[in-house]
């Protein structure tokens, strides 16, 4: 038999200032990677997000400092998945 434990979950807004793309990503990292008791699907589910947002900054980041003219330069999901950008 398999039974699952809920644990109670609190908190409180502390700001509602917008913060930038870099900043979640830092922030959301920090969390993965503390001890937050969480069990391990939802660790591996934590490690996924961070890496999306990980690789959405990278993406972002990279769009700026380039100009795309024609349709050749358009990104794949696979170069964006691999972080092959150049």
């Amino acid at each position: 038999m398999c039974y699952t434990v809920m644990k109670t979950v609190s908190g409180r807004i502390v700001s509602t200032k917008p913060v930038t793309l870099s900043k979640l990503a830092y922030v959301w990292s920090n969390f993965v990677c503390s001890d937050n008791g969480v069990s391990q699907p939802v660790a591996a589910y934590l490690h996924r997000a961070s890496a999306a947002f990980d690789e959405l900054v990278y993406f972002k980041k990279h769009i700026k400092s380039k100009k795309y003219s024609s349709k050749d330069d358009v990104l794949t999901k696979s170069d964006v998945s691999h972080g092959s950008f150049e």
